[in-house]
């Protein structure tokens, strides 16, 4: 360690060494170009095999540049990264402050305690936004500034590591979180967001309480712990702790990820509520006793009881919606905590490798735009309620205009036995000459013919991707209303969300299809008709697609006969942005000017509306409406649908 001190990495002189972890060294050095102090994190290669060396740098390199787009005001940002003889570095502000352990080994005011989590959980909830875990949220990972405000660190780092054919990292300590701040699913690798909310949990505890929930000699002890022991209540150690405190920290440190919140941000906004004396979200749940907790035994909360999950599958097959045809077997839920091979697992590296420890929207509120796009909405509307004047003659979905000459059937099932409608090709009028829709100028483009998806990719359809071990599964398995529902039967039928451009992508190309282009998918939502603002027509109600303000979370993909397209396509308003794959460029649209690469980097346009996005009523759902988002982005309110060329 001392041996670099003096030494210069690139542009970076070493000053001193400040810390080691299990994965890298830190040491405080001078930016030489630019005359300043800066912290320079340098990978340990003694702790990987030979031959990983090459997988770890190159997802180093990928890593570090996606970490160094991070910005938020309570994460030290990379600076910069490079190699120096072999090894990687990546080079981080410099907080003089300390870290948040050196602070602890006593209880702290509660209000301390959560003043000073609450930006850390902001933070964190920024980042999963942005795709990226901690997987090591720790006393020690939260830095200080000379003021005091916390700064969270090595964001990434985990992941780097955690790569295919990347498998030997037990040796010098090195592994994937810290034992004593692990959640239960972590210690066999199947690290989400719900983990970083579970570590955070144990950090609050230790500060409120000044003790970790499960403490032991070896890692094997304390997972043997979490399996058998419930959580030690904090008021044991506080007794004068209110109560609405420890039932913050009992829910967050829930053993089964569903248990806990439903992600950082509802977690973020619950310490809040503890700090300004506002009902909490844990207020609407009764906890019967700490042991059935704890094993996620919990009545459901009034939300729920307010809006009544539809009947359950009867059937033991799910099957297309509106038809009688067999789609995708129910994909059983995952089972994410295989306790005792986990066990037998962690005793058996242990075994071959001496001390060794490895074992390896967000909910969205109902009132919230994406931060993403173009739009920005300052009214809420009322619920559109139509009157019996206002519905008119229900639009019928038609099947290929007479006048187009083509010999290929209107509908077709794809491999995986998706139904797609065909799209007959010709010019049709794109956009709108209103600057509000952000598809201005209004022209005339041309298409080839093409099938499009009848509905929305469902829960159950995205599932036997992720069950082939093609995709991974949606950030989220939850909704907004629902804790449980990409694997709930109820849901099977109802639009995938939580899932970001990349994951989209993949999905259509495992079917042997392909995402729309952002002209297929006006065209399949308008047909030819120049003046539609809607795939039916002109009007709007909640009878026609599932907008802001009718059902406050997703529905079924074949709810809405009345809203098909001219085509027969379904949804193409409402319920869910759907991910196109096209670059969010100028208009008029050009398909020859590099913006449908799907290996070009920028931001992707979503199209259809979703019943989140609000404005004036319908307003937002209109088919020229382009919403710009990154391709690491996933939300609540943003789907699939898949094309396919013929």
């Amino acid at each position: 360690m001392s041996g670099l001190i003096g030494q210069s990495f690139g542009r970076y002189e070493i000053i001193e060494f400040i810390g080691q972890g299990g994965m890298a060294t830190v040491y405080k050095a001078h930016d030489t170009h630019l005359d300043r102090v800066v912290a320079l994190k340098i990978i340990r290669r003694e702790v990987f095999p030979p031959d990983q060396l090459e997988v770890i740098l190159k997802r180093f390199e990928r890593e570090a540049k996606s970490l160094g787009g991070l910005s938020h005001p309570n994460i030290v940002g990379v600076m910069d990264y490079g190699e120096h003889e072999g090894s990687p570095y990546i080079v981080m502000e410099y907080l003089p402050g300390g870290t948040l352990k050196d602070k602890l080994g006593a209880p702290m005011p509660w209000r301390t305690a959560v003043r000073l989590l609450i930006p850390v959980a902001r933070a964190l909830a920024y980042t999963h936004e942005h795709n990226i875990l901690n997987r090591d949220v720790k006393p020690s990972n939260i830095l200080l500034t000379e003021k005091g405000q916390p700064m969270l660190t090595d964001f990434g780092l985990a992941k780097i590591f955690d790569a295919k054919g990347v498998t030997s990292l037990t040796a010098s300590g090195a592994g994937l979180g810290t034992p004593d701040y692990m959640a239960p699913e972590q210690w066999t690798g199947d690290a989400t967001e719900l983990s970083d909310l579970y570590s955070l949990g144990v950090v609050l505890y230790e500060m409120i309480t000044g003790h970790r929930p499960y403490v032991s000699d070896t890692p094997a002890g304390i997972l043997l712990k979490q399996i058998n022991e419930p959580l030690p209540l904090p008021k044991t150690y506080v007794p004068d702790l209110p109560q609405n405190v420890e039932s913050v920290m009992l829910k967050a440190l829930a053993r089964k990820p569903e248990d806990r919140y439903l992600n950082m941000e509802t977690f973020s906004l619950e310490l809040q509520n503890l700090m300004e004396g506002r009902e909490l979200i844990t207020s609407t749940m009764k906890i019967k006793t700490l042991r059935e907790q704890m094993a996620g035994i919990i009545e459901q909360n009034k939300a729920e009881k307010t809006q009544p999950l539809p009947p359950p599958q009867t059937d033991a097959t799910l099957v297309n919606p509106v038809s009688s045809a067999v789609v995708l077997p129910p994909v059983p839920a995952k089972k994410k905590f295989p306790v005792w091979g986990a066990v037998l697992g962690l005793f058996g590296l242990i075994a071959a490798c001496g001390v060794c420890w490895f074992i390896g929207s967000r909910i969205l509120p109902l009132v919230v735009a994406p931060t993403s796009t173009e739009q920005a909405w300052t009214s809420t509307p009322t619920r559109a309620v139509p009157t019996e004047e206002d519905v008119p003659t229900a639009v019928p979905p038609t099947d290929i205009p007479a006048t187009v000459e083509i010999s290929l059937p209107a509908e077709i099932t794809d491999e995986k036995n998706v139904p797609m409608r065909l799209i007959p090709g010709g010019e049709f009028t794109m956009g709108n000459d209103d600057d509000k829709t952000g598809g201005s100028p209004a022209s005339l483009i041309n298409v080839d013919t093409f099938y499009i998806d009848k509905f929305e990719v469902t829960n159950v359809m995205y599932a036997a991707c992720v069950k082939d071990g093609v995709c991974r599964s949606p950030r989220n398995p939850g909704s907004p209303t629902r804790p449980s529902y990409f694997n709930h039967p109820n849901f099977a039928n109802y639009p995938v969300i939580y899932v970001d451009w990349r994951m989209a992508k993949t999905y259509c190309e495992w079917r042997g299809a392909r995402l729309p282009t952002e002209a297929e998918w006006e065209k399949a939502a308008r047909g030819t008709e120049d003046k539609r603002s809607q795939p039916w027509g002109n009007n709007f109600d909640c009878s026609y697609a599932n907008h802001f303000g009718c059902v406050g979370d997703t529905v079924a993909v074949n709810q809405y006969d009345r809203g098909q397209s001219p085509y027969g396509v379904y949804g193409m308003s409402g319920n869910v942005l759907e991910w196109t794959n096209s670059l969010y460029s100028f208009y008029p649209y050009n398909a020859a000017d590099g913006r449908e690469d799907p290996d070009a980097s920028g931001k992707r346009v979503a199209r259809g509306g979703s019943w989140d996005i609000f404005g004036s009523p319908g307003g937002t759902i209109r088919i020229d409406m382009r919403f710009k988002l990154d391709p690491v982005y996933y939300g609540a309110y943003v789907g699939i649908r898949c094309a396919l060329t013929k």
